[in-house]
């Protein structure tokens, strides 16, 4: 696949507002062509689920279904007329197998395919939500491999703007694996809508059947493309619940994105030149990792920080990075105990539990490397990594979400840790501290955790949903199992005795428990 770089085209922007303080970026993206089915509306309406069950019951008269239904025969009749337009009713009134398949899952037949592009984000696979039919290129003068300066409008009132290419490392290239149909529908659906309103568009109430996404066909693989994203200085203060003082437009509306933004932030933090750009942008420099630390009120950090330092000791202040991390985290577990029914809280919890987490492990497997000899190859990497796990205590079973990695990609994690996905990571750790001796931290940590590699499987995922923009709907018990297995990790890497473990242990009961009487 080709490489990111000047001769990569650079789309077009759909919407973009050109006034006030702007930052131009030019975000890669894999471009993928695509038929796929038009979804206008994803749910059967109240009239159109009565109407089409009722007549599932034999009711086929207009004056004995509006009677039933309180409704005017008139409406009724216009019904009926839509529900025989989707084929879900014959011409005598009776349910169609399309009309069966409907209500058993709700969820509407698109009438229309079309031929789009969609957008995949290379470093994290997901697809924007958006879609064009007949994407445009802008001219790019590439000025050197920081800078670009792109040709926006027309040849007769020409507008130049300087961007910053964020670059992609050539592992990333071809990691991603191609979206799968359920994403492309959702990101056509969404496109689409859009466009048309003007707006954000929500995302779909239920997943796609089978029967839609079995029409999505792809042409041809991802091409590379640049996209053009605005950062604009937030109007007014920042918001005080979410710490934003800037936003990331999006190219295909022009309106704020959450999902882009956390796709830019995330970035931020291994990309030096985009933190820099974002730094220099909002006003002010700060040696914190993360935007959101750095807006805490000056005596939150100062209180939060001696209270951390009391659970583990100075050493933490050894780890600047642990420190944002783990305040943040205090700071919304906190918030979600006066607030138990904010699971969007609960989400960003789960988010910086992760963070903790993959910064703890990434410098494990650092400073406890395993050379490529002493990997018993002969037998699959998998079962490797079973009796890895029984010899750290855990059981074989705790293995099974590490199956997909093979013995290059557990080399690759040993070698470059700063680009291991979660399961390489996982699967290092796993062996780091099989090789290790008693005080190996990933060794002490699953000693009192059985399922410590499903639990840190589990909160990767919502930590990508919840990145990704989706609505991941978590409560209080899993974010203080976030919160606790988060502190335990962070004693165990710094050495320190801490009463996590047995809390931990009891929320997994508890969570157990609920999950057997539900």
């Amino acid at each position: 696949m080709p490489a990111f770089g000047p001769e990569t085209p650079v789309l077009l922007p759909d919407v973009v507002e050109y006034s006030g303080a702007q930052r131009w970026l030019l975000w890669p993206a894999l471009r993928y062509r695509v038929v796929a089915p038009l979804v206008y509306e994803d749910r059967l309406n109240m009239f159109q689920n009565a109407v089409l069950g009722l007549a599932r019951s034999g009711y086929r008269d207009v004056a004995e279904i509006s009677a039933l239904l309180g409704l005017e025969p008139d409406l009724v009749a216009l019904v009926r007329n839509d529900l025989r337009e989707l084929f879900y009713l014959d011409e005598r009134g009776s349910v169609t197998e399309r009309g069966r398949a409907a209500l058993r899952d709700g969820f509407i037949d698109p009438t229309r395919n079309v031929v789009t592009f969609v957008y995949q984000d290379p470093f994290t696979g997901t697809l924007w939500p958006a879609s064009t039919i007949r994407p445009e290129d802008a001219p790019a003068d590439w000025q050197r491999s920081d800078r670009v300066a792109i040709q926006l409008r027309t040849a007769g009132a020409p507008l130049r703007k300087s961007a910053l290419p964020v670059q992609v490392l050539p592992d990333e290239e071809s990691r991603q694996p191609a979206p799968g149909r359920s994403e492309i529908v959702e990101a056509v659906a969404r496109g689409e809508r859009a466009r048309r309103r003007r707006s954000k568009a929500r995302r779909l109430a239920v997943p796609p059947p089978d029967r839609v996404v079995s029409r999505v066909s792809m042409i041809g693989t991802g091409q590379p493309v640049w996209l053009p994203v605005v950062l604009r200085l937030r109007k007014g203060k920042a918001d005080e619940e979410t710490n934003i003082s800037w936003e990331a437009n999006s190219p295909f509306t022009g309106y704020p994105s959450t999902h882009l933004r956390r796709l830019v932030q995330t970035r931020a933090m291994r990309n030096q030149s985009l933190r820099e750009c974002i730094e220099q942008f909002v006003g002010y420099h700060s040696e914190a990792r993360l935007s959101e630390y750095e807006r805490l009120d000056v005596a939150f950090r100062r209180h939060h920080t001696e209270m951390l330092e009391l659970t583990f000791t100075t050493r933490l202040r050894e780890h600047p990075d642990l420190v944002e991390l783990l305040t943040l985290l205090e700071r919304d577990f906190h918030r979600v105990k006066s607030n138990p029914a904010n699971t969007a809280l609960v989400g960003n919890i789960a988010h910086l539990s992760w963070q903790v987490h993959e910064a703890i492990l990434r410098d494990v497997i650092t400073r406890f490397p395993v050379a490529s000899t002493e990997f018993d190859e002969a037998r699959p990497a998998w079962q490797y990594y079973g009796e890895c796990c029984r010899a750290i205590g855990l059981p074989f079973a705790q293995s099974n979400s590490l199956r997909a990695i093979d013995w290059k990609s557990l080399r690759k994690a040993f070698t470059t840790p700063v680009k291991a996905t979660t399961p390489m990571l996982l699967a290092a750790s796993v062996v780091s501290a099989a090789h290790g001796d008693s005080a190996h931290p990933v060794r002490q940590l699953a000693c009192g955790n059985p399922r410590l590699i499903e639990l840190l499987t589990n909160i990767s995922g919502d930590r990508n949903e919840v990145v990704h923009g989706a609505r991941v709907v978590l409560n209080r018990e899993f974010g203080e199992i976030a919160r606790h297995l988060a502190r335990e990790t962070t004693a165990a890497y710094l050495g320190v005795p801490t009463a996590d473990r047995t809390r931990t242990t009891s929320h997994e009961a508890k969570s157990q428990a609920a999950s057997a009487g539900g």
